[in-house]
């Protein structure tokens, strides 16, 4: 059996697979807007608290909720940071999705109500906002059915049974989400690479079996903070397959945390 990773190994850098892409600039942009929009409205619930504007105060809190959760999110995917929802039955193991759902779920629900308050009590905001709703009614109006509808698919997500995961194990590879399911047997696979899939491209984790159809995890970094780790292991497990044991003891997943898998 191969030795667990000593602590320090948790800084070792693992090179991305080859066609992944970040997309850098774009969810850099959206950094940028979103962090600026955060602070502009909390500044804004500072003043209209102090000011006893409560209608106001309340709507840029749930503002500043609505911009700063994928301010976090951005800054926790590019930092590779986040809680890793692993589990381990003693035959393999288990991936769950990052609590996306959770969060998401908050995001909408704050749109909706930030969007219906302003609607509802803008003339007592005390200034605080400027009045534009007459203005921008069709706008308002597209941002609360959005809202409703993605709360209401949250919700019904946050339901589903079974969860999507991710599962490996000595006999092979299980994964499920709300459009793809596959069971893939290591013996079966004959390639796992990054690219290769049209429209699939940031982090994917393709699978090519024999005499099939490529299966695809759209998205490593879904199960895992740091993708690239979650697709050297795959590789790894594929690849040898006398330390295949290591899926059912807790090795796998000490090794995953440290980023401790050879590049191959």
């Amino acid at each position: 059996m191969t030795a667990p990773p000593q602590p320090h190994s948790r800084h070792n850098k693992l090179p991305q697979p080859h066609g992944w892409q970040n997309r850098y600039r774009l969810f850099g942009s959206i950094l940028v807007i979103a962090a600026v929009g955060g602070l502009y409205f909390a500044v804004k619930a500072v003043l209209a608290v102090a000011h006893g504007h409560w209608a106001a105060a309340t709507v840029s809190a749930l503002s500043t909720i609505v911009f700063g959760i994928p301010t976090v999110w951005i800054v926790l995917m590019f930092a590779c940071r986040g809680r890793l929802r692993a589990s381990v039955d003693g035959v393999g193991t288990s991936l769950a999705l990052a609590a996306g759902i959770r969060w998401l779920t908050v995001w909408f629900g704050a749109v909706l109500v930030a969007v219906v308050g302003y609607l509802a009590f803008g003339s007592q905001m005390g200034g605080e906002f400027p009045d534009v709703r007459a203005r921008s009614a069709a706008f308002f109006a597209v941002m609360v059915v959005g809202a409703v509808l993605g709360l209401g698919a949250m919700v019904r997500a946050g339901r589903r049974r079974p969860r999507p995961g991710l599962r490996l194990s000595p006999a092979g590879v299980e994964f499920h989400d709300a459009v793809t399911a596959f069971r893939l047997p290591w013996a079966d696979i004959v390639n796992i690479t990054g690219t290769g899939v049209e429209g699939k491209n940031l982090r994917p984790i393709i699978f090519w079996p024999r005499g099939g159809e490529p299966a695809v995890v759209a998205n490593a970094s879904l199960y895992a903070p740091n993708g690239a780790a979650l697709f050297w292991m795959i590789r790894y497990y594929w690849l040898m397959p006398a330390a295949r044991g290591e899926l059912g003891n807790g090795v796998a997943v000490q090794r995953l945390r440290a980023n401790h898998f050879p590049v191959g």
